[in-house]
């Protein structure tokens, strides 16, 4: 694993000479108290190891979730233009969704939208993990993007307070290692957005930037 340096400031200080008793010293004065400033550096290797990218299976209409997923809206984001005509999955990835599930497992939970005709597919997916500290959550979301993908790009404060990381993943099947997927930290949140697009970013981004807004 790669190292994470730390690093942090220690004082120390040369005590001066005190003076005490009643009557005047005839000694020399001591040298005047001095602060000296040191920075140390040191090399942790990071605790979190991200999950190995792996695609999504598709879900035709009535086929039964695996455990974990259920049929439920998802509490960031609108799946279709008639739950929310401003800000939805459907107008940002560019697909239709016919259902919409949660990922209970997760916590927070995740969603998962999936495209209305054959092969029944995923188009997106919303996966959030909570770290102990903001840190943790920012160094997680650059191992996210380096380990699992390709292609890392850095998108800095797509927020406020909100850097990201783009990159090409596994997602839909047929496409390999070629969907484009956004990871952003938000606090102590690490949120991986993936979408099935392998032709643009930008939707990955976008439901990135809306997701941010509401998690």
């Amino acid at each position: 694993m790669n190292p994470v340096r730390i690093r942090w400031v220690l004082l120390t200080a040369a005590a001066g000479v005190l003076l005490t008793g009643c009557t005047a010293s005839t000694s020399p004065p001591g040298p005047p108290d001095v602060t000296h400033t040191a920075t140390q550096v040191i090399t942790q290797a990071p605790t979190f190891v991200p999950r190995p990218a792996r695609t999504v299976k598709p879900q035709p209409p009535g086929s039964r979730l695996p455990a974990g997923e259920v049929d439920r809206r998802c509490p960031y984001i609108a799946s279709t233009p008639d739950e929310n005509p401003k800000v939805n999955v459907a107008d940002i990835e560019g697909d239709h969704v016919y259902r919409t599930t949660v990922l209970t497992k997760l916590k927070p939970v995740g969603c998962r939208f999936y495209f209305y005709a054959p092969p029944f597919e995923a188009v997106a997916d919303i996966v959030p993990r909570r770290f102990p500290t903001a840190l943790d959550a920012h160094n997680a979301m650059v191992l996210t993007a380096t380990r699992t993908g390709t292609q890392a790009t850095g998108k800095p404060s797509i927020l406020t307070g909100v850097d990201a990381v783009l990159y090409r993943t596994k997602f839909f099947g047929p496409d390999g290692r070629r969907d484009w997927a956004c990871v952003f930290a938000k606090g102590k949140l690490m949120v991986v957005v993936h979408t099935q697009r392998s032709d643009t970013s930008l939707s990955a981004l976008l439901l990135a930037k809306a997701i941010a807004r509401r998690i």
